[in-house]
């Protein structure tokens, strides 16, 4: 009889460890996946954001560098089909004009894309803190 009522008791410890465990397995698991899941998504959204200014400056960068390489190729090597017409474009100081001309339509498309890029930067910077604020609030949830 006693080796029952012994039995009993370490089955009844055994229950309130298992449950002790589980409950706070359940409440810091939970909050250790969902942070996980927010830590990733406020990281990916800030690598995406850089990730975007990179290329928008990068593909810039290079449309421009192409179409003065493009430019300078046929301004310098015209072929005997285009050279009178060439020419009299020279005379009247088009080809001039049309190089300067890239240069300042790629400074004013630049200022453009800047304008835009800074308004993403608002909505980029907005979603961020969004995140960022869901973050901490995770964060004082799994400390309490």
């Amino acid at each position: 009889m006693p080796f029952l009522v012994a039995i009993g008791g370490i089955s009844s410890a055994l229950i309130y460890i298992i449950k002790f465990l589980k409950n706070i397995l359940l409440k810091y698991a939970t909050h250790a996946v969902i942070l996980s899941v927010q830590f990733t998504i406020t990281a990916s959204t800030i690598a995406f954001v850089i990730l975007f200014y990179g290329f928008t400056i990068t593909a810039f960068i290079s449309l421009y560098n192409s179409l003065i390489n493009a430019l300078n190729y046929v301004l310098n090597n015209p072929d005997a089909t285009l050279s009178t017409f060439y020419g009299f474009l020279s005379c009247m100081g088009v080809t001039d004009a049309v190089n300067n001309g890239v240069t300042l339509l790629f400074a004013s498309v630049g200022s453009i894309m800047i304008f835009h890029l800074f308004r993403f930067t608002f909505g980029a910077l907005n979603v961020i803190k969004n995140e960022i604020f869901k973050l901490g609030v995770l964060l004082g949830q799994a400390v309490n």
